[in-house]
């Protein structure tokens, strides 16, 4: 389904807001089923910074936004698009990550495939100048899921283990040493990963065993590890939690959705994304989301979390962003999660796509200028 839309809201370098930008975005439902684990997927729709990165249901990328380091993947030296193109010489795409001025692609033979900015070796080719076209990540295979912070990305392999590369300043490369690593690496410490998540300077692993581990940046308690240590290089396991099925991230805050249909979230809570009806406190350890259980899925961006509830409803809280969800909640969100009014018969969430949330819209929630919650929807979900 291909359709016009708005993309508003984009953050600069500075964390300021730019322009919007308008123009086609393809929508997709992609199910992704690998034999022997149970894995995160990225979306097909991702953004941490000025630009963002779709997948076409042909295998096919596409992007827009600022292309300043060459994020966009055009080939060409051009500031920035305001209409999705094509992404050069990349095919058979079957998961997408953006981080703050990179790109991230994983092919359906487990390569994984970057462009845009390498200054901290976030493009894993060994290099450390910008590619306006994408490369392939040093022998690098049987890739099943891939994560981008903002200058890390981290893959993890059919075989359970977990690989980073790129800036490492908080740990988040699960090494010793503020450095940057330009080629794949493997944290020793964690075996049989199911699922990875990653916030802006954190990274987080889902093992098998239901258990969460987490390292990296911690100045807002966002390793759920209960301490006040600002940088963990080491993996650290997320405190009293356990029987966790799917993890996701935000920028400073994370959320777990456990067997029982119960979310847990633990880090920053300045925008009230942590879901537990107060305001500016955050935790160093999970707590539980208020007044929410039955849940299916979970899906945190920036500073808000969305879920997907049993009923088929979508349940939402922390900052709005750009005004609203659909249900007249002002600029400062909600503390606690309220329903997303008017799209629980129109949405259909792929829980395979685990700790990212795969999204089909009905065509319905988007006749035109009469339903503008539409734009808020895309720009919040993804």
């Amino acid at each position: 389904m291909i359709m016009e839309t708005r993309i508003s809201d984009l953050i600069d370098d500075g964390g300021r807001r730019v322009k919007s930008y308008t123009g086609l975005v393809i929508f997709s439902l992609l199910l992704i089923m690998t034999s022997g684990i149970a894995h995160a997927v990225t979306p097909w729709y991702s953004s941490k910074g000025n630009h963002i990165v779709s997948m076409n249901p042909d295998g096919t990328v596409w992007a827009v936004g600022s292309n300043k380091y060459g994020q966009l993947g055009l080939g060409i030296d051009i500031d920035e698009s305001h209409e999705p193109m094509q992404v050069t010489g990349i095919y058979n795409v079957i998961a997408v990550a953006a981080g703050r001025t990179h790109s991230v692609a994983l092919q359906q033979d487990g390569t994984v495939w970057t462009w845009g900015d390498n200054r901290f070796g976030q493009l894993g080719n060994g290099r450390n100048d910008d590619s306006f076209t994408p490369v392939k990540v040093s022998g690098l295979k049987d890739v099943v899921a891939i994560a981008a912070g903002y200058r890390h990305v981290v893959a993890l392999k059919k075989d359970g283990t977990i690989w980073a590369w790129g800036s490492n300043h908080s740990g988040q490369l699960g090494k010793e040493g503020k450095t940057f690593i330009s080629r794949p690496t493997q944290i020793t410490e964690l075996q049989g990963v199911s699922a990875i998540a990653a916030g802006s300077f954190q990274t987080a692993a889902l093992k098998s065993d239901g258990t969460v581990w987490t390292w990296g940046f911690n100045g807002s308690g966002q390793l759920g590890s209960n301490s006040r240590v600002i940088d963990n290089h080491l993996p650290v396991k997320v405190a009293g939690l356990r029987k966790v099925i799917a993890i996701t991230a935000g920028n400073n805050h994370m959320v777990a959705l456990r067997s029982d249909g119960t979310a847990w979230a633990w880090g920053s809570n300045i925008a009230s994304q942590l879901g537990n009806d107060s305001v500016y406190e955050g935790s160093m350890r999970p707590m539980q989301v208020s007044g929410l259980s039955g849940v299916k899925d979970i899906s945190a961006k920036v500073n808000h979390t969305f879920a997907l509830m049993q009923d088929g409803t979508v349940m939402a809280w922390g900052d709005s962003s750009s005004g609203q969800w659909g249900n007249g909640i002002s600029m400062n969100g909600s503390s606690k999660p309220v329903m997303v009014q008017g799209v629980s018969s129109q949405i259909s969430i792929a829980a395979v796509g685990n700790p990212e949330t795969l999204v089909k819209m009905d065509s319905t929630v988007f006749a035109g200028e009469e339903t503008p919650m539409a734009d808020n929807l895309i720009a919040q979900l993804f």
